[in-house]
């Protein structure tokens, strides 16, 4: 997997092709204060590569969709050919944005309103705060390093479906797996456990995004929800924690998520964790994640054999 940055603070041409080069790629568009002119993520339908965008652009400033063609035939997820017009916080247009590839993405996040345990119970996440402790899988009680929230409204998730919050159903996941609907942001990852995963991946438990679920029974987009706020919080280390009776993840500071969280938040995060700008760093995560055509893989094979997600009575090898 290749990582891009299109870094776009003057005025000027912007242009990155990452398509068919043989590999899945991120790419990473910040847009400063001092843009003007035209931005293009370019890639290709068909290729058989997985490229994912994230957008990052200053506080007031505004994307505002001019079209979207969708192709679903060939590659999962979709292929987006998607046109912006940018504004800055004046709401002067001060150029344009051009996006072909799979997907435009965001920070894993839990809805407000999601029950999070903690030793004193479950609480919403909305009123948790730094110094909070929540009950993880691995460690017990660990303490709320930061927290971040951001409200995306009807017009936000008009003009990026993709953000559109994912709702895995009552029991989805296994038995009474979650409790209650879970609601979650595309990119957050929940806690798979099952013979399949064993099979595959030489280990017990995986953690995969909720977009990669969606081929599966009461995995869906939620699509009657007007809006979405989204919080997030993140802990010495990446945690498996239990959101509404699931087991799902803090926040993981891997580099696609740090971008995504907006400049003064990352240094926020990095006074908290300066190992974090260390080069090369590679954060741990709590459990394996697979990525692009092995995770979407892992869920075909639970449809076809009709297994359970998250298996809580198999014996399986950590």
């Amino acid at each position: 997997m290749a990582d891009y940055v299109i870094n776009a603070d003057s005025f000027g041409s912007f242009y990155k092709n990452v398509g068919q080069n043989g590999s899945d790629d991120t790419v990473t568009v910040n847009i400063g204060s001092g843009f003007r002119g035209a931005i293009t993520v370019d890639s290709q339908p068909a290729d058989g590569e997985i490229d994912e965008t994230t957008v990052i652009i200053p506080e007031g400033w505004e994307l505002r969709l001019v079209s979207n063609s969708q192709d679903d035939s060939v590659e999962d997820p979709a292929f987006n050919d998607l046109s912006y017009e940018v504004y800055n916080a004046a709401g002067e247009a001060v150029g344009t944005l051009s996006i072909r590839s799979n997907a435009t993405t965001g920070v894993p996040c839990f809805l407000k309103g999601t029950m999070i345990d903690t030793p004193q119970g479950a609480m919403p996440v909305e009123q948790l705060q730094i110094g909070d402790f929540v009950l993880t899988k691995d460690r017990g009680a660990q303490p709320i390093r930061w927290i971040g929230s951001r409200n995306i409204g009807a017009a936000d998730l008009e003009k990026a479906p993709n953000l559109r919050p994912i709702r895995i159903t009552a029991g989805a996941l296994g038995f009474r797996l979650p409790a209650t609907d879970l609601i979650v942001s595309p990119q957050h990852r929940v806690l798979l456990r099952s013979r399949v995963v064993q099979n595959m991946f030489g280990v017990g438990e995986v953690m995969v995004a909720a977009k990669k679920l969606l081929a599966l029974k009461g995995i869906e987009i939620a699509s009657d929800l007007s809006g979405a706020h989204y919080y997030h919080f993140l802990c010495d280390q990446h945690e498996v924690v239990v959101a509404n009776g699931a087991e799902t993840e803090s926040l993981f500071p891997g580099p696609e998520a740090l971008r995504s969280v907006g400049a003064e938040a990352l240094a926020e995060i990095y006074m908290l964790f300066p190992e974090l700008q260390q080069c090369p760093y590679t954060p741990v995560s709590a459990r394996p994640f697979p990525e692009g055509r092995q995770a979407q893989q892992l869920a075909e094979r639970h449809l076809k054999n009709n297994k359970s997600l998250v298996c809580a009575q198999c014996d399986l090898r950590s």
